[in-house]
């Protein structure tokens, strides 16, 4: 074992602030090495020491450090602070359906036919002639010719001399041409004329008068009229009435 002689360092530097020097590390070695480690916060440190003790006093000073919680007091019936919920959103207005306005169902147009007026001057035109002393008008066809059914209906009579027709509906055009050709068949045809069309017809039609007319209307507007039973003029017929309505004898 080396032994140390500090004295002989001393006399062999021979400087007072050396050994000046020395001191002050050897007191400031002392110092750092008696005194006791501290751990920084969020380490741990173990101090080595002698003996079981000084493990002990390091640990309880750790729980201590560990059990100090900073905490607000709690204050018994004070009211506690809870924020409020945020108001739920108003919800957005729902805009009112559109009322469609009611569109009215469309209205077909109302087809009418010709007039009776029209009708009558169409027949006279094609050359059917009930006469000067003949007139019509619309009227109670019942008053004069029975009951007669249909959506239109038609009656000649001869009174005084003169020739009435009385339509009643919306009579068709077949229908205002035979009533022409009977009141001329009644103003002009000769006997003659009329029985030798009743025997063609042979009771087919309502009556000889009515069978002429029918063949008039077959003649001048070429079309069977059907106005009056089921008589159908032959056009062979209706030409020879056609050309002997207006005989004298």
């Amino acid at each position: 074992m080396v032994e140390m002689r500090p004295l002989r360092v001393i006399r062999r530097f021979h400087c007072p602030l050396a050994v000046l020097l020395v001191i002050v590390v050897a007191i400031t070695a002392t110092f750092l090495i008696s005194r006791p480690k501290v751990a920084r916060p969020g380490h741990t440190t173990t101090q080595r020491t002698n003996g079981a003790a000084s493990f002990a006093s390091i640990d309880t000073m750790w729980v201590r450090r560990a059990l100090t919680v900073t905490t607000a007091p709690v204050v018994a019936g004070s009211a506690v602070n809870v924020p409020a919920p945020a108001p739920a959103p108003a919800p957005a207005p729902v805009a009112a359906a559109p009322t469609s306005t009611p569109v009215a169902g469309a209205v077909p147009p109302i087809v009418s036919g010709p007039s009776v007026a029209e009708l009558v001057a169409e027949v006279e035109a094609t050359g059917v002639d009930p006469g000067s002393n003949w007139t019509w008008s619309m009227g109670d066809t019942a008053t004069h010719c029975g009951l007669i059914t249909g959506p239109g209906t038609g009656c000649t009579y001869g009174s005084g001399g003169l020739e009435f027709t009385i339509f009643s509906g919306s009579p068709t055009l077949a229908l205002v041409a035979h009533e022409l050709a009977n009141a001329e068949t009644q103003n002009d045809a000769v006997p003659n004329l009329l029985n030798e069309v009743s025997l063609a017809d042979a009771g087919s039609s309502w009556s000889p008068t009515d069978a002429v007319a029918s063949c008039l209307v077959e003649h001048f507007m070429g079309f069977q009229d059907d106005a009056a039973g089921t008589w159908q003029c032959p056009a062979s017929l209706a030409t020879v009435v056609a050309d002997n309505i207006h005989d004298t004898l």
